[in-house]
């Protein structure tokens, strides 16, 4: 129901729709379309787009397909779905999504410091892409303080990596703000470019899983691709630094 090509093809207030529904899926099964467009503050056309766009006719239809994809994935049972993976991967392998792998590369090995930020399971792969570049001979650091300071200071000769599935918790946007006023390159690795850490960084790579939440809004969208990000964009910086001696 919800697959790459589906996410990549939404706009911001399909967006908004999109992981409203995620979250609360037995509640928008219950909802009328008058009933979802003005919890969302959206238009009803809009709700409708994103049916369409959900491959159904009508809001009838998306409800009970909705319902159906609820009783044959039950969030409580984490089941990763490997051909959604498989999917990633295959979009992984275009030329588009390695130019902007190397594009990431190529900010980092321009600049002297790189930090990563992240909260929750964004911060432990944070700190594990610090670890990772730092082995391959690139000094990088993880930011672990969500409220670490950050205006007022001088950043201009560093990139910043920041990681979220989201991209809109508020504590980064801070953060993030800080950093791009004392010229840091903000790169961004985010579920959907449909997010406000997307447009405020200066570079964003987007992975489009199909978003997975569990009851008390804990997020298990699978970070698998996240780690292939990491580790590719380490290893072309790698290459260049070594083609640079």
């Amino acid at each position: 129901m919800f697959d790459y090509e589906m996410i990549k093809s939404l706009n911001n207030l399909e967006i908004l729709i999109y992981n409203y529904v995620v979250c609360n899926p037995q509640k928008v099964i219950d909802m009328t379309i008058r009933e979802l467009s003005n919890e969302l503050h959206v238009s009803t056309t809009t709700v409708l787009r994103f049916c369409h766009k959900a491959g159904c006719e009508g809001y009838s239809e998306f409800k009970y397909s909705l319902k159906e994809y609820v009783k044959n994935n039950r969030t409580n049972d984490v089941i990763e779905d490997f051909t959604i993976l498989q999917d990633f991967f295959e979009k992984a392998e275009s030329r588009e999504f390695n130019a902007q792998l190397q594009t990431a590369a190529e900010i980092i090995c321009s600049k002297q410091n790189i930090y990563f930020i992240g909260m929750g399971t964004s911060g432990t792969l944070g700190k594990y892409g610090a670890r990772y570049i730092s082995n391959l001979g690139l000094k990088a650091f993880y930011i672990d303080d969500p409220f670490y300071p950050t205006e007022g200071g001088d950043y201009t000769n560093s990139a910043v990596i920041v990681l979220s599935v989201s991209g809109e918790q508020n504590i980064l946007h801070k953060q993030i703000v800080g950093l791009k006023n004392g010229n840091a390159a903000i790169i961004s690795i985010t579920n959907t470019r449909q997010c406000t850490l997307a447009s405020i960084s200066d570079f964003n790579i987007a992975y489009y899983m199909p978003m997975k939440v569990l009851p008390g809004l804990y997020n298990v969208t699978s970070q698998v691709p996240v780690i292939y990000i990491l580790e590719s964009i380490a290893q072309k910086a790698q290459i260049i630094k070594n083609r640079e001696q």
